[in-house]
């Protein structure tokens, strides 16, 4: 599925399985949103790391 250019919402996004999501669909060209619920500094922390992937 070519997912270049689209974007996503992924809840729970900062750690674990939701963290993971957001890594697989920035490696593969997807526009994400990070939200979180308990730790700022870990949805941060992936979303740095998923705009170094895309």
């Amino acid at each position: 599925m070519d997912l270049e250019g689209k974007a996503a919402v992924v809840t729970g996004s900062a750690v674990g399985v939701g963290r993971a999501v957001v890594l697989d669909l920035a490696r593969r060209g997807c526009n994400v949103a990070v939200n979180y619920s308990r730790s700022r500094d870990e949805a941060e922390a992936t979303a740095a790391e998923a705009e170094k992937l895309g």
